[in-house]
């Protein structure tokens, strides 16, 4: 597989006095060769899952990565399903560099829901259709992925898509999205891992509001 993150869109303000949310769609396309799979175990007296990456080879093969990542049970009205920890993280950062505030994303359920990847893709069909264990708290064993083509998006405020911006004063920042930051899942390729939107904060009377200045698809800073 080869994950694409695709810059923030949908960048809305929302909360009330004493906190603040920036909220934001995030959209990650599989444009590799072939699927994202994921089979997370659960040991025995243990409440999260341990991942495992299954990658398919051009031989036919299988090649298998051990403790690539953790899956946890989230119980988030109305989702109650298991989750991929980290899949995408987001930041909001200063023009020099530094990070005043990370997502708080309680993780991901991978599946084809979107074929909205870029370019063409003849024949594409999708092959993970399953709730990853959705009301079962007790499950063993889940298994989640995307294939080639499809898209994992997550609309703004929608179980942490957002940052908190309560305490960010008045002025010009980098939003980031970072798919696989740890880069312990395996791909084809890891520099097309993070999008950015360049963005002016500000403040009248209380209340923020956010104006995108420009979108950068394929750098981590704007």
């Amino acid at each position: 597989p080869d994950f694409k993150q695709r810059a923030p869109t949908d960048l809305t303000i929302a909360g009330g006095p004493g906190r603040w949310l920036l909220g934001f769609t995030s959209l990650v396309d599989n444009i590799g060769l072939g699927p994202s799979t994921f089979v997370g175990v659960r040991p025995p007296g243990q409440k999260r899952m341990i991942g495992t990456q299954l990658v398919r080879l051009a031989n036919g093969k299988v090649r298998t990565y051990w403790n690539v990542a953790q899956f946890r049970y989230t119980n988030s009205p109305p989702h109650h399903h298991w989750h991929l920890m980290r899949f995408d993280s987001f930041t909001l950062r200063t023009l020099a560099g530094q990070t005043l505030v990370r997502d708080r994303k309680s993780g991901f359920c991978l599946a084809d829901h979107w074929g909205t990847a870029p370019g063409k893709w003849p024949g594409r069909r999708p092959h993970f259709l399953g709730n990853c264990q959705q009301y079962h708290p007790d499950a063993r064993r889940v298994v989640m992925g995307t294939t080639p083509g499809y898209t994992d998006r997550y609309p703004a405020f929608f179980h942490g898509q957002n940052v908190d911006v309560t305490n960010v004063p008045a002025g010009i920042y980098d939003l980031t999205h970072r798919v696989n930051a740890s880069m312990q899942l395996h791909e084809l390729r890891y520099d097309n891992d993070a999008a950015s939107v360049r963005i002016r904060l500000t403040w009248q009377k209380g209340y923020p509001s956010v104006r995108v200045l420009r979108s950068c698809p394929a750098t981590a800073n704007c």
